[in-house]
């Protein structure tokens, strides 16, 4: 082989690896899913109790278990009473075909 064939495969080598190398920089890097993070915290935990009265939390339940039923002791109520005013329709105007109160007469509208 002559010297003259060995630096040309060189050259064409050292081209081929320079091209590539500016192809690889000039492409997008991809992006990494995975990380690794390390934190430091100063000061105390939220989920340090040492201060606190360790009935605050029983405390606390028992007055939201009591707000819950409060509201839906309301809300039957407010259920049933709709339900008593749509009786009470349905009684009063329900039978009657001509759409007048117990008690009324058609000739007497005063509707007029």
């Amino acid at each position: 082989m002559k010297i003259t064939n060995v630096k040309a495969i060189v050259a064409k080598g050292l081209t081929i690896g320079v091209l590539a190398g500016a192809f690889v920089l000039e492409a997008p890097a991809k992006a990494e899913a995975q990380q690794f993070a390390i934190g430091v915290q100063f000061g105390t935990s939220h989920y340090d109790y040492r201060g606190r009265d360790p009935y605050d939390r029983v405390r606390w339940e028992q007055s939201r278990r009591q707000q819950a039923f409060a509201e839906q002791q309301a809300y039957e109520r407010q259920q049933a009473w709709a339900r008593h005013e749509a009786w009470e329709r349905q009684r009063d105007y329900g039978r009657y075909d001509n759409g007048y109160r117990r008690g009324h007469d058609r000739d007497h509208d005063d509707r007029r």
